[in-house]
């Protein structure tokens, strides 16, 4: 790599980067495009190829497994972070789940902009791309049908939930059926969806910072000093918490922190590494009463090979909560309806201290999908090499804590007290394990104050992060950084609030929307 010249720069190779780089290098006008992915091509390693798998990936090779600093409203734990560090990104290393978010967290993001192209109508032209999405029950020719998908359904019937099948105009309120880009139980990462022929791809290249000429991007200089000069743009797809990095490091963020690590400033941007949101979660393990009927990944009677073909799950609830705990927390009438939690019931106990996968549990994962916790990211030094500094904040607002014991008690109750699972669950099993000392059983008429520590000494985020280059904030509505020219950013971290669903169903329609708006400037 000598003295290397591009039309366009795409710094990260994850998931929005592949999409950007491909549309990019397939345009008429065929402009010069680098990829640069400081991450290795993960294609030749087997477990990445397929997601249970690829799940043992996590805190391994591709993955940047980032250690926040400890976290005062959860117990002061320090929380690790996985991000995906390979070509692909985090598409190498997530569940496969694919959910978009609802109607009004789309509307909202519009409204909260000023700009209609990120309502649910503007990005609905780009919610079909090249990605093969399918149900579970449509997977393997409707072999993956697992055994309790009916009793789970029932029971949520019990609760009040009902069958959102169609999720019409957008909506998701209900229980909708889970979603996967998987195609014969096999992962479909960006840089393989998204063809990379037309382009330069560097693997295993850090880059330092954006350089400029005045405010004006010139290029990107590497962690070994090397330079390349960008004619058109820079366009940052660093992640979550890496992107927020880089332009810190190229002078864009808060004065203090700059002027503390002795980073020239190219541009004052206070709100750089601010806003971080992420959907904080808890896992309950649930012990079966007869393990030997095979209703979970693990149990001997568990033999059908198509249960195998991805994460064994079925179902997601999203659900708004109930009108007294909105109106104490003054959300207004026409707000009431939105979805604030997510159950997802799921045959495994995935990786919860303690809890053997043998056949013996089902769990559910319970999770907050409108946060109004904030966290921020900062950096360590000037050097790219040190990872960034991370206060996730988890779970630091009343209206976090009542949202979430909330949803944990619905999930306590549609496992232990419906008559459709309560014969086949026995009872909640706490996690056990270093730090977990007196944990007890929980209940469905257990009290708030038992479910909150719970939440406080075991939940975790599930690894959706963004908001820390927000539109409007960071960058404007065409994810131009403010203040400087030739500079984009293209990730999730331009997201102002966050949304429900699991975000690649929305990252990939966002990455094509901006692709869109680049190539109109071209």
């Amino acid at each position: 790599m000598v003295d290397l010249t591009a039309d366009y720069i795409i710094v990260g190779g994850g998931l929005t980067g592949c999409v950007i780089a491909s549309r990019i290098s397939q345009s008429s006008v065929k402009p010069k495009v680098i990829l640069l992915e400081a991450g290795s091509d993960p294609s030749g390693n087997a477990a990445a190829a397929g997601f249970l798998s690829g799940l043992s990936l996590l805190g391994g090779e591709f993955d940047y497994a980032y250690q926040s600093d400890p976290v005062t409203s959860t117990s002061n734990r320090v929380h690790s972070l996985n991000s995906g560090k390979a070509l692909g990104g985090g598409t190498v290393i997530n569940y496969g789940g694919w959910l978009r978010a609802d109607f009004a967290d789309y509307d909202e993001w519009a409204e909260v902009v000023g700009d209609e192209r990120w309502s649910y109508e503007g990005l609905k032209p780009y919610f079909n791309g090249p990605m093969y999405v399918t149900s579970i029950s449509a997977a393997e020719s409707g072999a993956r049908k697992y055994p309790l998908r009916e009793q789970v359904k029932q029971a949520w019937a019990e609760l009040g939930i009902q069958p959102n099948l169609q999720k019409k105009d957008g909506k998701i309120t209900g229980l909708t059926e889970m979603y996967e880009n998987s195609r014969d139980g096999m992962r479909q990462p960006s840089n393989m969806v998204y063809p990379l022929d037309d382009l330069e791809v560097f693997t295993n290249t850090i880059v330092h910072r954006v350089t400029f000429a005045d405010t004006t991007a010139t290029g990107v200089e590497l962690d070994d000093g090397r330079k390349i000069t960008a004619k058109k743009e820079v366009i940052i797809c660093a992640g979550a918490y890496r992107t927020p990095q880089v332009l810190m490091l190229s002078g864009i963020g808060p004065a203090p922190i700059l002027n503390e690590h002795s980073i020239p400033i190219v541009h004052e941007s206070p709100h750089v590494g601010q806003n971080l949101h992420d959907h904080f979660a808890i896992y309950l393990a649930f012990r079966l009463r007869d393990p030997s009927l095979g209703y979970a990944l693990g149990s001997a009677a568990w033999q059908d090979a198509a249960l195998l073909k991805g994460l064994p799950w079925d179902w997601v609830v999203s659900a708004p909560l109930p009108a007294q705990i909105s109106e104490k927390h003054g959300i207004e009438p026409k707000e009431q309806k939105r979805n604030l939690w997510e159950v997802i019931t799921v045959y495994v106990p995935p990786g919860i201290p303690g809890i053997p996968i043998d056949g013996t549990h089902l769990a559910t994962s319970t999770m907050l999908i409108l946060p109004s916790s904030r966290g921020n990211v900062s950096i360590r030094s000037s050097r790219p090499s040190d990872p960034p500094r991370i206060q996730p904040n988890h779970f630091s607002t009343s209206l976090d804590c009542d949202t979430l014991v909330h949803a944990t008690r619905q999930a306590l109750k549609l496992m232990l007290e419906t008559s459709s699972l309560g014969t086949v669950v026995e009872s909640e099993s706490p996690p056990s394990g270093d730090g977990l000392d007196g944990l007890t059983v929980l209940t469905a008429d257990a009290s708030n104050e038992v479910i909150e520590e719970r939440i406080r000494r075991t939940g975790m985020q599930h690894f959706n992060s963004g908001g820390t280059a927000a539109i409007g904030k960071v960058v404007d509505t065409e994810g131009r950084v403010i203040g400087v020219k030739r500079l984009r950013c293209a990730d999730a971290n331009i997201l102002p609030t966050p949304l429900g669903g699991h975000p690649q169903a929305t990252l990939y329609p966002m990455a094509e929307q901006l692709a869109s708006i680049i190539l109109g400037d071209i």
